[in-house]
């Protein structure tokens, strides 16, 4: 990546706010040209530093619970397992994991049936799989995509603050 700055990062906030803001809009609330905008915003996606889209709620357009899925695997082949399991498209977060557990990942399932043909007939023909331990989620406190996005470090190892909401031009 060739940088994340404060303006960067004040960018990424308003669209996370509203992805579908006007470049136009941003540019006049940060005060900057509507071109560094829309040329930053492109740098960031392709980077693939942010990512730009809708983002259903699983349990509001018919999926009826989250279950977490520790997977104790071969670590020779954690990699390869990880790859393979990250392809089911009940999967949305997978993450290989230190612990007694190489894989951590997390799915959505329509029913119980759902689940069971999930994990009996498809996660069970993963080879290198040695053990799985699940927990459904039995109610959601807290589900956010967005998290504090800190200032990036100056030359000299500093952090540098980005202004905040009320510093910024309107």
């Amino acid at each position: 990546m060739t940088g994340f700055d404060p303006l960067d990062a004040e960018i990424v906030a308003m669209l996370r706010t509203d992805g579908r803001r006007p470049t136009v809009e941003i540019a006049r609330r940060l005060g900057v040209a509507e071109g560094t905008v829309r040329k930053r915003i492109d740098r960031l996606v392709r980077e693939r530093v942010i990512q730009i889209g809708a983002w259903a709620d699983p349990l509001k357009v018919g999926y009826h619970f989250y279950t977490n899925i520790e997977l104790e695997v071969d670590v020779a082949r954690v990699e390869a397992i990880a790859d393979r399991v990250a392809k089911l498209p009940e999967i949305f977060f997978m993450g290989i994991s230190t612990g007694r557990f190489g894989i951590f990942a997390v799915g959505c399932f329509r029913s119980t049936e759902h689940f069971h043909e999930f994990m009996t007939q498809r996660l069970a023909r993963v080879p290198g799989i040695q053990r799985a331990v699940t927990s459904n989620i039995t109610r959601i406190v807290k589900r956010e995509h967005a998290f504090p996005i800190l200032p990036a470090a100056s030359s000299n190892g500093h952090r540098r603050a980005a202004r905040t909401r009320s510093d910024s031009p309107r």
